[in-house]
């Protein structure tokens, strides 16, 4: 009786195993079929219509130096996609802004600072989805140098009526008829 009942386990045990494996066996033939996909970059994208052919195709024309080209394909994908390709989106556009504006270096502020801020913009938008995506942490503190935060900005309220006081500051030794 107890060899059959162990017998029994160790067959339930084995038909787990058997299914765990099956499934980690379908992930990998899928995590090789993306790993194809970045691979080939347009190609794959032109034969197929999914995100992760897309992202690709994106990739591909970052590597080409397509600046311009890699943007629209990312910004097409950033709307259309979620979860955690979208962080690679995001990610992958911050660091694309970021490299450009590093090419034009701090003699050409003009053309640097607004992709400076781009790149700021997709990795705070990352940030917000996944506070801990260290990658995006350490970037953003990267394009913060490159382009810092105005502190007079970021400490301003709203601008003060003409003629106006601030009476705590200003009304010293006055109390408001308190006891």
């Amino acid at each position: 009786m107890k060899l059959r009942s162990v017998a029994s386990l160790l067959a339930a045990g084995i038909a787990v195993s058997v299914a765990v494996a099956a499934w980690e066996g379908y992930r990998l033939s899928k995590a090789r079929d993306f790993n194809r996909l970045v691979d080939s970059g347009i190609d794959a994208a032109a034969t197929q219509d999914t995100p992760q052919a897309e992202f690709a195709r994106a990739l591909s024309l970052a590597a080409r130096n397509d600046y311009e080209g890699a943007v629209r394909a990312y910004k097409d994908l950033s709307r259309s996609t979620d979860g955690a390709l979208l962080q690679s989106v995001l990610y992958n556009l911050g660091n694309l802004h970021l490299r450009e504006a590093l090419q034009f270096g701090p003699e050409s502020i003009g053309k640097s600072l607004p992709l400076a801020e781009l790149a700021k913009s997709s990795y705070r938008e990352l940030l917000r989805l996944n506070p801990q995506h260290w990658d995006a942490k350490y970037n953003l503190e990267r394009a913060l140098r490159l382009a810092p935060e105005r502190e007079s900005a970021i400490e301003e309220g709203p601008p003060l009526p003409q003629n106006s006081e601030r009476a705590v500051t200003t009304m010293k030794a006055f109390t408001l008829g308190l006891p």
